[in-house]
């Protein structure tokens, strides 16, 4: 067996072999409805190979070979998988392999690969190299469906409070998964949802909200790269051209959630003021930020439901970017004449999506 980290190893070593430990959770009413949750929120298995990574006593191992062509269970404790093979022993389709997920070597390609919070067991510094992992694993077009909770460690579960768990946000694992290419291919998430039973279950209702699961899909980077077109090409390479650099000043009109706000502070190390148009999006642009405390100072968000009537004084920018807004508005004309009053100020002004 590959070594790991110590502190999980000693951990999941003196857990017993018993759903309790695998759910971290006693209530039977939990283990049941989280068992059926994650199986039912499955891509189709029907036919298809299957990875399960943390596999353990194999609560989830069963009900995938029932529909799946093949599976390779993983996990790097014998004791759970000698319980998994005892209670799938019936089934003739399951492979068994003890290892760490971060390590083990598998030539096989996969049309799934599965977890349940694979994320919160492994560090930082590992999480680039497994997801590249699990790329490689995967066959074009195959998918990665994965359990992950707590993304804040005032927020987690009770159960989850290890000091080798590391919580990380949705938008945190959107930037991980996106920001790993292997063979011209990346994971994209295609769907996540928090869990009602866990609300219904799980004494803490601000934990339990953040008990999400994910499917991520692996698609050709060009695929990304077209649907996130004016984060990824035109804005960028605006951007660039222009030379931004740490301490300019930058407005970005119609922000979002946020994306390009975030793009700009990491990249070029400029201020950057997000102006958005909902109460939602502002939440959630907020909600990065504080999931960003390296770039957190750089960045200010602003919600106007009238944007075209923001005022913003004698502030001086470098750069205005508008993405969209003049679509969202009724009289798109009072946005671009205040715009103009500004680009006497500003170093340049660009449209990366007008359309």
């Amino acid at each position: 067996m590959a070594d790991v980290d110590k502190d999980r190893k000693e951990f999941w070593s003196s857990q017993p072999a018993v759903l309790d430990s695998m759910v971290l959770c006693d209530n039977p009413l939990f283990q049941e409805a989280d068992t059926d949750y994650m199986v039912q929120n499955l891509p189709p298995i029907a036919n298809k190979s299957v990875l399960e990574l943390g596999a353990g006593i194999g609560r989830l191992t069963g009900e995938i070979a029932k529909k799946a062509k093949d599976i390779t269970a993983v996990d790097f404790m014998q004791h759970f998988l000698d319980v998994n093979k005892v209670n799938n022993r019936h089934m003739s389709n399951i492979t068994y392999i003890c290892d760490d997920f971060t390590k083990f070597q598998i030539d096989k390609k996969y049309d799934l690969v599965v977890s349940a919070w694979l994320f919160v067991n492994t560090k930082d510094e590992v999480v680039d190299k497994m997801i590249g992992l699990v790329l490689e694993w995967l066959q074009p077009g195959g998918y990665f469906t994965f359990r992950e909770s707590g993304p804040y460690d005032e927020d987690v579960p009770m159960r989850f409070k290890q000091n080798f768990f590391h919580h990380r946000t949705p938008f945190k694992l959107h930037q991980l998964l996106g920001g790993v290419v292997k063979d011209g291919h990346t994971l994209t998430i295609t769907r996540c949802k928090n869990s009602r039973f866990s609300m219904k279950y799980d004494h803490d209702i601000a934990a339990a909200v953040t008990e999400v699961f994910y499917v991520a899909k692996k698609v050709p980077i060009e695929l990304v790269l077209a649907s996130t077109l004016p984060l990824t090409t035109i804005s960028c390479s605006y951007l660039k051209k222009m030379g931004v650099v740490a301490g300019w000043q930058v407005l970005v009109v119609g922000c979002g959630t946020g994306a390009l706000v975030f793009h700009i502070a990491s990249t070029y190390g400029a201020d950057v003021l997000g102006v958005n148009f909902t109460i939602k999006d502002f939440n959630a642009a907020v909600i990065h930020q504080k999931c960003s405390p390296d770039i957190a100072s750089l960045i200010l968000f602003e919600m106007i439901v009238a944007v075209e009537e923001a005022d913003y004084g004698a502030e001086c920018f470098d750069v205005i970017l508008i993405q969209e807004t003049q679509l969202m508005m009724n009289d798109p004309t009072k946005l671009f004449a205040n715009i103009r009053v500004r680009i006497d100020l500003a170093y340049c002004l660009t449209y990366p999506c007008v359309a």
